[in-house]
């Protein structure tokens, strides 16, 4: 019974240390490009909140590392990268009138 005590503890263990750090948003930070994939559920929901418009999020967040990353309908932010070829991106979505519609983290491979 010990045995499956401890084994049960050491898994319960291992699934918190496996769960990524979230942290609150952070307006330096994130222009200083720190820590900005833990900040993505604090700022989904900051956004969710508040349905900035377009102009809105470029004042809070500035605008995106490559020209290519902004359209009509979409801006999407560099999160991290790992390796060579996986990156993490923040898909921001808006309607024709430059509302936000939602946001999303991407992983492009």
């Amino acid at each position: 019974m010990k045995k499956v005590t401890i084994f049960f503890l050491l898994l319960c263990i291992f699934f918190v240390s496996c769960k990524h750090k979230q942290m609150p948003f952070n307006e330096n930070q994130w222009m200083k490009q720190k820590n900005r994939f833990y900040m993505t559920e604090s700022l989904i929901e900051k956004l969710n909140n508040e349905k900035p418009k377009r102009s809105e999020i470029f004042d809070l967040l500035g605008e995106p590392e490559f020209e290519g990353w902004i359209s009509d309908s979409v801006v999407t932010y560099w999160l991290k990268s790992e390796g060579v070829l996986t990156i993490w991106e923040l898909a921001i979505f808006f309607d024709n009138d430059g509302n936000f519609e939602s946001a999303r983290v991407c992983c492009e491979d």
